[in-house]
């Protein structure tokens, strides 16, 4: 049997997210779940060991009850590294459960990483003279987004995935229609939010299923 290993920089397993990346596989695809911050019990230590740092690049993840939780994206990519390196003996692929950009994760097999899957089709389907709509979940990621797609024209509306529902609809409604494509970037957003969106703007890419469609073609 194919085995893929999915891994998140939150905690394992990523009940919000994996069914619907295992809906896109092959049945005989037997996923392998593991999150870099699966070593800790509590917030207090996940703070200690990967709390967000001051002007540093920081992801928004959720933890294995539900809870929402901002990590520091250097502190984020060992642990991710660490778990890589658990899973990559016994899977074909691995699939990275984040939209942020990383420095580079190393494997036996293939890595597939939504932000530079995300950033593949976008230059498919736009120029860098059209504009890019991106949802993010939180404001602290505004530079962020500017230095991973300052090259197209940007406007941007944040909505946490983890938070308030009704802050997608804002968010949609903020873009409104002047974007030529729209990103939803963060891996926690989902197939009806994508929806929400695409009634207000136009045509979106969701992070999810670009990696889920990317697996298939791949397994």
């Amino acid at each position: 049997m194919t085995s893929v290993g999915l891994v998140t920089i939150g905690q394992a397993p990523r009940d919000d997210v994996t069914p619907a990346i295992s809906a896109r596989l092959p049945e005989a695809v037997e996923i392998h779940e593991a999150g870099a911050l699966d070593p800790f019990e509590t917030t207090a230590e996940i703070r200690a060991e990967a709390g967000v740092q001051p002007d540093e690049p920081m992801f928004v993840t959720r933890l294995r009850d539900g809870t929402a939780v901002d990590v520091d994206r250097s502190a984020i990519h060992e642990l991710l590294q660490e778990q890589i390196e658990e899973l990559e003996d016994s899977v074909a692929a691995i699939g990275v459960l984040c939209t942020g950009s990383f420095p580079d994760l190393d494997a036996s097999v293939p890595i597939l990483e939504p932000s530079r899957l995300l950033r593949a089709w976008v230059e498919g389907i736009i120029g860098p003279e059209d504009t890019l709509g991106v949802v993010i979940p939180e404001p602290e990621q505004s530079q962020q987004t500017v230095d991973k797609w300052g090259e197209y024209t940007l406007c941007t509306a944040t909505g946490s995935p983890y938070g308030e529902p009704r802050a997608i609809d804002r968010a949609a409604m903020e873009l409104g229609t002047e974007p030529d494509l729209v990103v939803m970037d963060c891996i926690g957003y989902t197939l009806e939010m994508k929806r929400t969106v695409r009634e207000a703007t136009g045509s979106v890419l969701l992070g999810r299923s670009v990696l889920a469609k990317t697996l298939s073609e791949l397994l």
